[in-house]
């Protein structure tokens, strides 16, 4: 029995060994920079458990190379590191069709909102969805979209305004600004997070999004078995109610030929419910009901953190660096005495330049993706453009483009912890390879709605900092240093600023 025992101990040690040592003798054999950390974890490891920040786990791995091209062991599988900005145009334009699909973070299951969104789609049925979506966000769609995130970043400073409060937990704030342009613009209704702080649809996004990292690493490294035992990003109730919410609100506005410019009406058209002259406009793909919801919770879900943690971190480098929020008050000065007591409009908006370029700095700086990636669909073999190495690429291989990394390389941005609007002034933003700079993603699978949250963030700053200034508290974390147990890109204790009228 002893022996029984012995030897299977002894094989079940032999199979973990070789498990662990699978990667580095994969990457070896090709002959090539690697680093396989710690199975399965891999790179990461100090990140998933909570030891640093994910965003510096990333940004160091970056670091540990100068390879264009560098083999890593990623939450269970064998990945590569890109840091190549020639690779990642090859990868994300000139060879598109063989890196089309992204990595199946979650469920790819058809009765999963996640799984059918265009963020997890597949192939053709993704080139479909997102051709059926594209004209949503159009010139003259944003143009309507826009009336109503303007008329909620009045709404939202107002409250500011009437209950004067000395200090602003900025995430928090943000965080129901978002809430509420994403209600009325994604699902035609309005709320008021500020007056109503626990309204439903503010506490479940909430909870969507508030992914724990345990959760996050089971998921995506277990895929399988997290299917097996019913595990989603989102809890049945928590689909059920996102369902009921987009269709029966597409049901109500058909009943009563009600008209509104968003989302749920972009969805209406596929459908082929358009109503007031919009009849006419239908999808020739047949979505089922699930695929309709999950584009709504989808731009939900992407807009939700990602709008509220930019707009947090614009206010963060406001208040350490003050030149900057001065010259940004003079073009909103500018602009407001320009529209001579009008509503802010949208070309007015598209005008403010320098508070684009604080959008951008920010993104450049605070990447709101700690990587990009995709997956290899069709073998093909790349060339380190710094080593010369020829590298091949199977089907199925995930690449991961280091964001963090190559937006924070001096290599591509000077001094670049230094926050500094100026590299993207009409002149100096020609000058920048947009392979070294991609918060919103890059080619074909770019973020379709960057233009929609451009328009929400500058719409909020426009209006926000007419009326207050931001400074430093005493609960500010000044310079910036980001919480281990998170993995957003937020300080201990949050975003802190103390909140002044502007004379």
């Amino acid at each position: 029995m002893i022996v029984l025992i012995i030897s299977a101990l002894a094989i079940a040690c032999a199979f973990v060994y070789y498990w662990i040592q699978k990667p580095r003798r994969y990457f070896e054999k090709l002959d090539v920079d690697h680093d396989t950390g710690a199975p399965p974890f891999g790179s990461f490891l100090d990140g998933i458990l909570q030891r640093e920040n994910l965003f510096d786990t990333a940004e160091r791995a970056y670091k540990m190379f100068d390879s264009g091209i560098v083999g890593i062991y990623n939450l269970g599988t064998i990945a590569w590191m890109v840091r190549s900005p020639e690779l990642i145009r090859q990868i994300t334009i000139k060879d598109f069709e063989h890196f089309t699909n992204r990595k199946k973070f979650f469920s790819d299951a058809n009765d999963s909102l996640i799984g059918v969104s265009l963020f997890q789609l597949d192939d053709q049925r993704w080139k479909d969805m997102r051709t059926s979506l594209t004209p949503a966000f159009t010139g003259s769609k944003l143009r309507a979209m826009f009336v109503l995130m303007r008329d909620i970043a009045i709404e939202t400073v107002e409250h500011l305004k009437n209950t004067n409060p000395k200090e602003l937990n900025l995430k928090d704030f943000m965080t129901r600004y978002a809430n509420d342009v994403i209600a009325t613009t994604a699902f035609g209704f309005q709320i008021n997070s500020n007056k109503n702080p626990e309204n439903e649809f503010f506490k479940m996004g909430g909870i969507v999004t508030d992914i724990k990292i345990s959760k996050f690493f089971f998921m995506t490294s277990f895929r399988k078995l997290a299917k097996l035992m019913g595990i989603d990003l989102l809890t049945k109730s928590q689909h059920n109610y996102y369902m009921k919410l987009v269709l029966g609100a597409m049901k109500h506005r058909k009943a009563h030929d009600i008209f509104r410019p968003d989302m749920i009406n972009m969805m209406m058209e596929l459908r082929g419910m358009g109503v007031q002259g919009e009849k006419e406009k239908k999808s020739t793909q047949n979505w089922t009901d699930i695929e309709i919801v999950s584009q709504c919770f989808l731009f939900f879900f992407a807009a939700f953190e990602s709008v509220a943690s930019a707009l947090a971190l614009i206010g963060q480098e406001l208040i350490e660096n003050p030149e900057v929020q001065d010259k940004l008050r003079e073009e909103i000065n500018d602009v407001s005495e320009q529209l001579n007591g009008e509503p802010l409009t949208y070309e007015a908006l598209s005008s403010m330049k320098y508070a684009e370029a604080i959008v951008l700095e920010t993104t450049r700086k605070w990447p709101t993706q700690v990587f990009i990636d995709r997956v290899c669909t069709k073998p093909i073999v790349l060339t380190d453009p710094v080593t010369g190495k020829k590298v091949p690429i199977e089907k199925g291989d995930n690449i991961q483009m280091m964001a963090t990394g190559i937006q924070r390389d001096p290599k591509y941005f000077p001094d670049p912890m230094r926050f500094d609007p100026e590299r993207f002034n009409e002149e100096n933003k020609k000058k920048i390879d947009p392979c070294t700079y991609f918060p919103f993603g890059i080619g074909p699978r770019m973020c379709i709605g960057n233009r929609f949250a451009m328009l929400e963030i500058k719409s909020l700053m426009y209006h926000l900092f007419k009326e207050f200034k931001f400074e430093p508290h005493e609960k500010s974390v000044i310079p910036l240093k980001l919480n281990p147990k998170t993995t957003k890109a937020e300080p201990v204790g949050g975003f802190w600023v103390k909140l002044t009228h502007v004379d």
